[in-house]
């Protein structure tokens, strides 16, 4: 591609996204999707090659799009995180990754693995109250829910492409479900011999241990990333995080900081954390030295939506909130700071469903043997 056209396309272009040229992500379904913020899947591999799927009408049209400088559907979620100067986005991820590659964007057939996002596992030993039969295989099994998974042959192709450009890439990404429980990722980190290729996990760590085969698999790797979820701490941590343990948790931790990987606080701002998911910043940066946080909006369950909270518990946040920023320990204007600043556009909502959260907890309290309105009194109408 020319070079003034290439400059053109990542730098004055407001919407274009390289993406689809160099990434994709592979869902526990075998759906096949541009990255987590797409839109809907393009292909699934239990129905079609994955060689046929990155050359369909639909990834063709997202690319045309993209080079016309269009604002389509598959990409609205990216932007919409994208607003003023928040650039916590994929796109701002993953353009500076891929730009200096030599890519002919023009070429609506070009496909050149440089990243990948594995969510191809739903398998996870956790119960979630925010997630989904596709992210956990307790809660599919709970509400009896059965899906088709790619079977072994087609991970074995995903895996034989990523060795193949192993050099090349410049992320692995590792989802789930629980990326230490998932077989195929054992696979994957067995088949790599370029140590320094980075790998970025998304992890509960409840597996983080000597005798786990992943956990071993990743102290090879010297450039890895750990994300680890948490927005509450001890009995409000378990509830959320159904079969967890918080103590276990940050022996885990503990764990992982001796291998010298980076580290990430990954925390979902949903009203079982509208107070604590602060005091759980300010815990982790004091306790742990971890500054780069990132807070997700919940896009399902919205009766779980942070601004669904009593009024009272919603300026308690927003007081908590701005003293946690007052402080200094998050860096002004940094990613974390978008991060955590977000959650008071949210807190500031009008609520639409002051029940629904109740009658949600106590479905699953019925079916867990739990008790919501002792661990959240405070939610409590």
């Amino acid at each position: 591609m020319d070079t003034k056209k290439k400059f053109f396309l990542f730098k004055k272009y407001q919407h274009f996204c390289s993406v689809p040229w160099n990434h994709l992500e592979i869902f526990s379904d075998g759906s096949i999707k541009t990255c987590s913020s797409g839109g809907r899947p393009f292909g699934n591999i239990n129905k079609q090659p994955l060689a046929q799927i990155l050359s369909n009408s639909t990834i063709r049209q997202i690319k045309q799009d993209l080079l016309e400088n269009k604002l389509i559907d598959n990409c609205r979620k990216c932007h919409i995180r994208s607003t003023g100067n928040e650039h916590f986005d994929l796109r701002n991820h993953y353009n500076p990754m891929f730009q200096k590659f030599d890519i002919d964007y023009d070429n609506l057939d070009t496909f050149q693995l440089n990243a990948i996002d594995l969510h191809w596992d739903n398998t996870c030993n956790l119960k979630c109250v925010y997630c989904n039969p596709w992210q956990s295989s307790m809660i599919a099994a709970e509400q009896g829910i059965r899906f088709e998974k790619p079977d072994q042959e087609n991970i074995n192709k995903i895996i034989d492409m990523i060795v193949q450009n192993q050099y090349n890439m410049r992320e692995i990404y590792l989802s789930g479900g629980e990326p230490l429980l998932i077989k195929h990722n054992l696979k994957l980190l067995k088949s790599i011999s370029n140590k320094d290729l980075p790998i970025r996990i998304n992890s509960n760590i409840t597996m983080a241990k000597q005798g786990n085969l992943v956990f071993q698999e990743l102290s090879q790797f010297k450039n890895v990333l750990w994300t680890i979820s948490a927005e509450t701490q001890a009995e409000k941590f378990n509830y959320i995080r159904h079969g967890s343990d918080w103590k276990e948790v940050i022996d885990n931790l503990k764990n992982i900081k001796q291998l010298g990987h980076n580290l990430r606080l990954n925390a979902v701002f949903f009203i079982g954390a509208v107070v604590d998911i602060f005091d759980t910043i300010e815990y982790f940066i004091r306790q742990h030295q971890i500054r780069d946080i990132t807070i997700n909006q919940l896009d399902r369950h919205e009766h779980l939506l942070a601004r669904n909270a009593p009024e009272a518990l919603k300026k308690q946040a927003r007081e908590r909130l701005n003293a946690l920023l007052a402080t200094g320990l998050v860096e002004h204007k940094s990613n974390s700071y978008y991060n955590i600043a977000r959650c008071l556009r949210e807190l500031d909502l009008p609520a639409d469903d002051t029940q629904g959260y109740q009658d949600y907890f106590d479905r699953l309290d019925q079916i867990r043997n739990t008790n919501w309105r002792q661990i959240f009194p405070e939610l409590v109408r």
